[in-house]
């Protein structure tokens, strides 16, 4: 499998932005040639994304681990909840791995966040760092983490699915 150089995760970038546009509009975008946005496009197609609206093959970009991350906020438990909504907030939208945060209910937690790392390492300084800058807001969390590598999946991510959906 080719190593993706950075002209590849640049591309990659701008199609999960906006998978619509033409080659020529994305390569104005990149400062590259069209020619270039079509042979790089073809490649990144064929090796590394799974469909449009862009999702990428996490593992083969260089993400090993997705992590969801159930929170016990205190903001339930009396504390001013639009104070503690906006500090989390705040803190989450700094954060280029989380992908969602959420506020839900189920198993005695009212949070989830699915965030991705590109090793054990990363998610391990990330957890340390949102209990830290969160202290003052989460009394708990618990992390299942799974592994991103090709082949693991039992159904992997995609959105097409929901096209069969009745």
């Amino acid at each position: 499998m080719k190593e993706l150089k950075q002209i590849d995760y640049r591309l990659l970038f701008e199609l999960m932005k906006d998978s619509h546009r033409s080659d020529r509009q994305l390569a104005k975008a990149l400062g590259v040639s069209q020619p270039t946005v079509t042979r790089r496009r073809s490649m990144l197609e064929k090796n590394y994304i799974e469909g449009y609206t862009i999702i990428p093959k996490f593992g083969q970009i260089g993400f090993e681990l997705i992590a969801f991350t159930f929170l016990k906020s205190k903001h339930k438990q009396g504390t001013d909840e639009k104070e503690a909504l906006d500090k989390m907030r705040e803190w989450y939208m700094t954060q280029p791995n989380v992908i969602l945060v959420q506020s839900g209910q189920g198993m005695g937690w009212d949070t989830v966040c699915v965030s991705l790392h590109r090793s054990y390492t990363e998610f391990a300084e990330f957890t340390r760092a949102q209990n830290a800058a969160l202290a003052e807001w989460i009394v708990d969390s618990q992390a299942f983490i799974a592994d991103l590598k090709p082949g693991l999946a039992v159904k992997p991510f995609h959105l097409k699915y929901l096209a069969n959906h009745k």
